[in-house]
């Protein structure tokens, strides 16, 4: 075993053994470094989310006001929002109030009610899933209705008003 040993210390640079040493130390501290995205990561991926959730309420809107025939396209989009709302609190998790981002501290400092209006959104997205699977024009419309106030109250309360938006600096 000490004749491999020697043989493979005579063999591999000095340089190279310290280099993999440090390598092996500084390990730890990259890995680290990754497991904490950085704030424009986390507001960009927040953005997405919520983008993705306009574009749901957009398209629903589109369908209604133009009388457009897609059957079943309210309901399809009603439940992707529901499954969105299960990507909000994480996307919010990391805090980040500075940057390209219209996020109310409020979020943070008010968890209880931030959480709610998540819990307001999600449950009136499953009622317009619901309702958007029969053929009930009048409480389709209702349910859109009562989604649209509960996007509407969240973005009240936690999000910036566009005159403040970074999207106006």
């Amino acid at each position: 075993m000490r004749r491999i040993s020697r043989s493979l210390r005579r063999t591999i640079p000095p340089a190279l053994v310290v280099a993999l040493a440090a390598t092996a130390a500084l390990a730890p501290l990259a890995a680290h470094a990754q497991a904490v995205p950085s704030d424009k990561a986390v507001i960009d991926y927040r953005q997405h989310v919520m983008g993705a959730i306009g574009a749901n309420m957009g398209a629903i809107g589109d369908i209604l006001k133009n009388k457009l025939d897609r059957p079943g396209a309210i309901a399809i989009h009603a439940q992707e929002m529901v499954l969105s709302a299960k990507l909000i609190a994480p996307a919010f998790q990391q805090k980040v109030v500075e940057g390209k981002t219209d996020a109310k501290p409020a979020i943070w400092s008010d968890a209880p009610k931030w959480e709610k209006a998540i819990g307001d959104y999600e449950s009136a997205a499953k009622d317009l899933a619901a309702a958007a699977q029969g053929s009930d024009a009048a409480a389709t419309g209702k349910a859109v209705k009562a989604l649209g106030d509960a996007c509407g109250g969240c973005h009240d309360k936690f999000r910036k008003p566009k005159e403040e938006s970074y999207k106006n600096r």
